[in-house]
C-alpha cells in the first residue's frame, strides 16, 4: 500500500507491516517518519535495531544472512536499511526477496532517497508496496511553508501572529529543521504567543552560535569557527543530536547538487529549497568535497546518533571528527586519512 505521511498515525495505530519504504529527499519529515515505525514496532515486541549502510560495494549477502538468522536471544528486530543514492547494487533483489518472503521476527525498514518513475516500476518497489507500506515524502513548496509553520507551531501549543510566521518563514527559508528546532525552545521556553517583536529578539538572542551557523562554517571548510562553535554548543548545554541534524541535513542537500552544474544544479537548489544568497556556500562546499566524502560523512554521523543515544562512544568527540571530515579538502581526504 501507499501512504501519505499524514496517513501513517494512523496506520500504525491499528497495524503494522511486515515492510516499510521511506523515500524523499526532506530530512525532517524522513526522520519522523521512521522514528515513528521504530517506535510502533519496539511496542510490537521488535526489541534489537540492526542498520546496514547500503553504499557502493555493499555485500548484500551480509543482509539476506542475518535476515535468515535466527537472534542470540530469539529478539524480533528492526532490519533498517539505508540506501544513500537510493541505487541497489544488487538490482533490488535481495529486498524484493525479504519483503516477498518476511520472517516473522523481522520487521525491513528501507530508507532512500526520492525515487524517479522508473525506480517505482522495480521489482523491489513493488513487492514492498504489495506487501507492505511505501511513505513517499514530498518537500514543502515554498507557497506552503507559511502554513506548514503555522501548523506546527499550532501543534507545539503556540499561537503565532501572521508576521510572526512571516518572519520565522524568512529567516529559516525553507528549512524545516531549523524552523522545528526554534519551535521547540520557543515550547521549552514556556512561550505561548508568538509576536514579530518577540519572535526578533528570541531569533537574535539564538543566532551566534546556533546548530546552523556551525553547520554553515563546516560548508565554509572553516575547522577554526566550527571547532569553536560546537565547543561552545556543548557549553550551552545544546543536545547533540540537535547538533547533528542541523549538519545532517546540509550534508544530504550537498549530495543531492553534487555533480551537477547549470541548469541541473539550479533545478537542484530549487528542489533543495536553497535561497538564492545561500547557495555561494553550498558552491564552495560541492567543488571542495567529493560524494564519497559526503558518504564517509554520512557514515560517521550514524555513529555520533548511536553515541548521543547511550549506544557506545561519546558522541562530543566524534562530532569533532566529523566536523574535521567535512571542513577537508579532496586533497586532504586522497593523502591516506582514515577515519573511524
Amino acid at each position: 500500500m501507499k501512504l501519505r505521511p499524514d496517513q501513517l498515525t494512523a496506520h500504525l495505530s491499528s497495524s503494522l507491516a511486515s515492510c516499510y519504504l521511506v523515500s524523499g529527499d526532506e530530512p525532517l519529515l524522513m526522520m519522523e517518519a521512521c522514528d515513528q515505525i521504530r517506535a510502533a514496532a519496539r511496542a510490537a515486541g521488535f526489541e534489537e535495531r540492526q542498520l546496514f549502510h547500503a553504499e557502493a560495494g555493499f555485500n548484500w549477502v551480509e543482509l539476506r544472512d542475518e535476515a535468515e538468522a535466527m537472534s542470540l536471544f530469539a529478539n524480533r528486530r528492526i532490519l533498517e536499511v539505508r540506501i544513500p543514492n537510493g541505487k541497489f547494487s544488487d538490482k533490488g533483489e535481495t529486498v524484493q526477496r525479504l519483503a516477498s518472503q518476511p520472517g516473522p521476527d523481522n520487521l525491513l525498514l528501507v530508507v532512500c532517497p526520492r525515487l524517479d518513475s522508473k525506480a517505482q516500476t522495480a521489482g523491489w518497489f513493488k513487492a514492498m508496496e504489495k506487501q507492505g507500506a511505501v511513505i513517499q515524502i514530498w518537500p514543502i513548496e515554498r507557497n506552503q511553508y507559511p502554513a506548514w509553520l503555522k501548523h506546527r507551531l499550532q501543534q507545539a501549543g503556540l499561537q503565532a501572529d501572521p508576521a510572526a510566521v512571516a518572519l520565522l518563514a524568512h529567516q529559516t527559508e525553507g528549512n524545516l529543521l531549523a524552523a522545528s528546532q526554534e519551535i521547540e525552545k520557543l515550547r521549552i521556553a514556556g512561550i505561548t504567543r508568538v509576536t514579530e517583536e518577540l519572535l526578533e529578539q528570541w531569533l537574535g538572542d539564538n543566532s551566534r552560535f546556533d546548530a546552523f551557523g556551525y553547520a554553515d562554517a563546516c560548508l565554509q571548510g572553516n575547522v577554526k569557527d566550527a571547532s569553536r562553535m560546537l565547543m561552545h554548543l556543548r557549553s550551552e548545554g545544546v543536545e547533540p543530536l540537535s547538533i547533528l541534524g542541523a549538519l545532517t541535513h546540509k550534508i544530504r542537500q550537498l549530495l543531492l547538487l553534487t555533480g551537477k552544474s547549470g541548469q541541473q544544479l539550479s533545478e537542484a537548489f530549487k528542489q533543495s529549497r536553497i535561497w538564492p544568497r545561500q547557495q555561494a556556500v553550498y558552491k564552495s562546499a560541492i567543488s571542495r568535497l567529493s560524494e564519497q566524502q559526503l558518504h564517509q560523512a554520512l557514515v560517521k554521523a550514524e555513529k555520533v546518533d548511536a553515541a548521543a543515544k547511550g549506544m557506545g562512544g561519546d558522541p562530543w568527540l566524534l562530532l569533532a571528527e566529523l566536523t574535521i571530515l567535512v571542513t577537508a579538502t579532496k586533497l586532504f581526504q586522497s593523502s591516506g586519512m582514515r577515519t573511524g
